[in-house]
This record gives C-alpha cells, structure tokens and sequence, in this order.
C-alpha cells in the first residue's frame, strides 16, 4: 500500500504535537473539513511543505520518496534538530534523477541512516513510497532524533 501526502503530514504534525501551531493552509485544494487540514496548515506555516506549485498541496498524490526526504530533513531542521552524520554519501546510481530541491535531503538522510537504496545502488526519488518503506524510515528518523 503507498502513502499518499496529506497521510505523511498527518504523522509528521503528530510527532512534532508540541511544536503545533494552527492556522489554515494557503493551498485552494485542502478543504478546510479535511482530516488533515489542521496538519496540512501546519506543515504549511511551519516550513516543512512548499506544495507542488501552483497554489496546490496535492493530498490525495503519493508521497515520493524524494519528497520523503525533503520533508523529514525541513522537520528536522524547523525543530532544530541535528541529524547523525553515521556514513559518507557517495551517491546513487540514478543521482541526476534526483529534483535539484531533494538533493541536500537525500543526501543528509543517507548520511544519517535514515533513508537508503533500493537496491543496485539505486535511489529511485521519483518513485512513491510504500507505507512499509514510511515507517522504516520514520522508525530510524525519530531513533535518530532522540538523544
């Protein structure tokens, strides 16, 4: 089963409860009523999602894995957290796939342990993220968070 980007917003605004800060989203395709409306606002205001452009969340879409990474390392950073630096990213084998905006992510998650391959060195950043990958990687990002 794949996780789609309002899912991945709602676990995120649920780990950070106490960093929570209201407000509504600016994207015209989160409908107020939602169930992740609360948490979409917040990931929106602060800084942890851009949108997709053009004024659009896109919630339902599936969450790459690229934007996976984009996501935990804006958390990171927002929260004022400092990653683990465990290994050296030497690159994937399909590295000029990767979006230029997922770059500095990618890399600093794989230097954490956080994210990795898919085999044949491989990142594959385009591709949607399974739920069980998610919670792999959710798993090894809060283990590296905590001190």
């Amino acid at each position: 089963a794949l996780m789609n980007r309002a899912m991945l917003v709602t676990v995120l605004h649920r780990l950070g409860g106490e960093l929570s800060i209201g407000g509504i989203s600016s994207f015209s395709d989160v409908a107020t009523a939602a169930y992740y409306a609360a948490a979409v606002a917040w990931a929106e205001n602060f800084g942890i999602v851009t949108g997709v452009g053009g004024g659009l969340f896109a919630p339902n879409a599936e969450i790459t894995r690229q934007d996976l990474a984009v996501m935990l390392l804006n958390y990171a950073n927002k929260a004022g957290l400092t990653l683990p630096n465990i290994r050296e990213y030497s690159g994937f084998a399909d590295a000029d796939r990767i979006s230029s905006y997922a770059l500095l992510a990618v890399e600093a998650l794989y230097e954490a342990g956080i994210i990795n391959g898919k085999g044949a060195g491989a990142f594959d950043p385009r591709g949607a993220a399974t739920r069980a990958e998610v919670a792999a990687m959710l798993h090894r990002f809060v283990v590296a968070i905590r001190p």
